[in-house]
């Protein structure tokens, strides 16, 4: 008697950040229709939910973010350190990953997973499907700039998103029956009008004339400082007072004072560059107006991803393609959440019919 075997499938995760929570939708619908998938593969945003679903823990996670506030999303992620290899160190993030899925082993989840990361030094993809979850999850999700890059099995890791987005190679290599793919960077954003990008650019404009003269006037001061005709010249009053008291029958009663005058007309010259840039020039553009470090971080890697999809998409399509469109929303604009998780299921479920068309189909060429 003919047997059927049930098709695996294989879902893959796109990276995105707060975009992210459309993942959350498209899981929970898959899973209601019952064409759950066996194998999920995810970069950043894709690997923490994609960790999530796999570790049974998914519902939770969406109540959680459902409702959350600007100030409840910092206190999940944000922990500022000097800023050498990143603006947060990650242990926050870390101790919430822990806290939804606590000491769990990637190999020991009841469907099988792997999470995407970036070696820094090689520029390697690296596939994580072994080993703590936690720490595969910080790893996979660490923006370059924004977190600090992650030290796991012995490479030195950032974003799956800077080599690999949307994962769909590494989740054919699992070898599921049907691939689908959930696309975050479908377009490019259309938050900025016409007139708004001229703002941004003009802005940018003004402001960079005058950082670049703050940064002259700093660089000449310091030049000056360091150069010994410069060093010469400058110091010559300190050296004549010096002499001067020295030769003086009162040399040992010299007063500090005369000394401290000497130098403080020392080190105020050239001071005229920088006494001429008046603090308010630094803020001629309205803040609102202009792009800051992260933001402008963050929109480079978006646009990066969107590149590197199209090709994916192009030259090595999934079985199945949901793309919720939620390419508006920044990165860390988790308060959207709901917004995502809601986009996310209307796709699905727009999917869910062409994904059962294949269950069937796959279902009846894999009888015995």
């Amino acid at each position: 008697m003919a047997r059927k075997r049930k098709p695996t499938i294989g879902i893959a995760l796109d990276s995105g950040g707060a975009m992210g929570g459309a993942h959350i939708g498209v899981l929970l619908v898959l899973a209601e229709q019952g064409v759950a998938p066996d194998i999920v593969v995810g970069s950043s945003a894709g690997a923490v939910i994609g960790a999530f679903f796999a570790a049974g823990r998914l519902e939770d996670f969406r109540k959680l973010v459902t409702d959350m506030s600007f100030i409840q999303s910092l206190g999940y992620y944000a922990d500022p350190v000097f800023p050498y290899s990143g603006l947060l160190a990650g242990k926050r993030a870390l101790r919430f990953i822990r806290s939804v899925v606590g000491d769990m082993r990637i190999e020991d989840l009841p469907i099988q997973f792997v999470a995407v990361a970036t070696d820094l030094l090689s520029g390697e993809t690296v596939a994580l499907d072994r080993g703590p979850l936690a720490e595969a999850v910080l790893a996979s999700m660490a923006i370059p700039g924004i977190f600090k890059p992650v030290v796991h099995m012995d490479r030195l890791l950032t974003d799956g998103g800077v080599s690999d987005p949307l994962p769909l190679d590494i989740l054919k290599a699992c070898s599921p029956d049907i691939t689908v793919a959930c696309n975050l960077h479908s377009r490019m954003p259309s938050r900025y009008s016409a007139a708004k990008r001229h703002t941004l650019v003009q802005a940018e404009q003004e402001a960079c004339a005058c950082e670049e003269d703050l940064a002259q006037g700093m660089i000449e001061r310091v030049m000056g400082l360091i150069n010994p005709g410069a060093i010469r010249t400058g110091i010559k009053p300190l050296a004549e007072t010096i002499l001067r008291k020295l030769a003086s029958p009162r040399a040992g009663k010299i007063l500090d004072a005369e000394y401290g005058k000497a130098l403080k007309d020392y080190l105020l010259q050239g001071t005229q560059v920088l006494g001429e840039l008046k603090p308010p020039a630094l803020f001629a553009a309205k803040p609102q107006n202009r792009m800051n470090i992260v933001e402008i971080l963050l929109s480079a890697t978006n646009i990066q991803q969107y590149q590197k999809n199209r090709l994916m998409l192009k030259y090595d399509p999934p079985d199945v393609l949901i793309e919720p469109d939620v390419v508006d929303i920044l990165a860390l604009e988790f308060t959207k959440s709901a917004g995502a998780i809601e986009e996310g299921r209307v796709k699905a479920l727009e999917a869910v019919p062409e994904i059962l068309a294949r269950v069937a189909k796959r279902g009846r060429t894999t009888s015995r």
